[in-house]
């Protein structure tokens, strides 16, 4: 039977270290820590994951300031947005994706470095690339984190990762083949002629592709680790990017959706906020 690498007792383990952090912050400071997160519309999946980082801030003892732009807000106007919240705030996040009309890098870029949750900007992003890591996307963190909770070796391993994203792809296959983890990392995405070729040498396999159920047994080594990251809504419904028949006796472990990756990452986003207040 394969190990269901769930997310509930990492998301646990995280949160206690956390909330020690803000608990002692609020002694010193006299005042909570505020994270500020701005949505521009009214996307649906925006909403939801906004509302449970809300839900996370209550239970740590984080004050959640929650900023709703309209799906026509300017550029200017979301910089201005920015700027006024940024020196009351300890952390800062812009629920991403935005509409098309606001350039995504350009926004990120906004957002001071020493409150980047996220650490999408362009800066903390740069700093994995150092021997200095600061704060790491909370996805990617959440990943490392089942990781080392389940005692997954990565050295030499045949680590393959799907999809093309500035949240999983590029922080991970970095990490994961730097010298703490000695993985040997491939990066397959649309343009990949044979996929399975990648994936059926895998010993872990990360997918982060948001497609509903686009690999299945055929592609996966017998046992693996296979890591779902992907999110995908059909017909009123989600769905990760894993089939999961007939995996229960062929793979060694595997992070379902939902409960694998996910609740780790609403944790892995306040642990960044407590580094940064550290």
């Amino acid at each position: 039977m394969s190990q269901i690498l769930y997310g509930k007792p990492v998301s646990k383990n995280l949160d206690f270290k956390s909330k020690s952090i803000f608990e002692n912050y609020t002694t010193k400071n006299d005042k909570s820590p505020v994270l500020t997160a701005i949505t521009v519309g009214e996307n649906p999946a925006s909403l939801l994951y906004v509302s449970v980082k809300e839900k996370k801030a209550k239970e740590l003892g984080v004050d959640f300031s929650w900023i709703k732009l309209k799906e026509s807000t300017s550029e200017r106007e979301l910089e201005d947005t920015i700027s006024n919240y940024s020196e009351s705030s300890q952390g800062m996040i812009v629920q991403l994706p935005l509409p098309e009309h606001l350039n995504v890098e350009k926004v990120i870029d906004l957002i001071p470095s020493e409150i980047d949750v996220d650490g999408l900007t362009t800066f903390n992003l740069g700093r994995l690339y150092s021997e200095n890591l600061n704060i790491i996307p909370a996805t990617s963190l959440a990943i490392l984190e089942l990781l080392s909770h389940y005692e997954i070796e990565t050295e030499d391993k045949n680590i393959v990762i799907a999809g093309r994203s500035r949240l999983v792809t590029s922080p991970l296959s970095k990490i994961l083949s730097s010298k703490k983890y000695n993985g040997n990392v491939s990066v397959i995405h649309s343009k990949t002629s044979n996929p399975k070729e990648f994936i059926s040498n895998a010993d872990i396999f990360i997918s982060a592709v948001g497609k509903s159920k686009i690999f299945d047994k055929s592609y996966f080594k017998e046992g693996s680790y296979v890591i779902d990251v992907g999110i995908s809504v059909v017909d009123g419904k989600s769905y990760g990017d894993i089939d999961t028949s007939d995996l229960d006796n062929y793979l060694i472990g595997r992070a379902p959706y939902p409960g694998g990756v996910g609740p780790v990452t609403v944790s892995g986003l306040y642990s960044n906020l407590a580094k940064l207040i550290s």
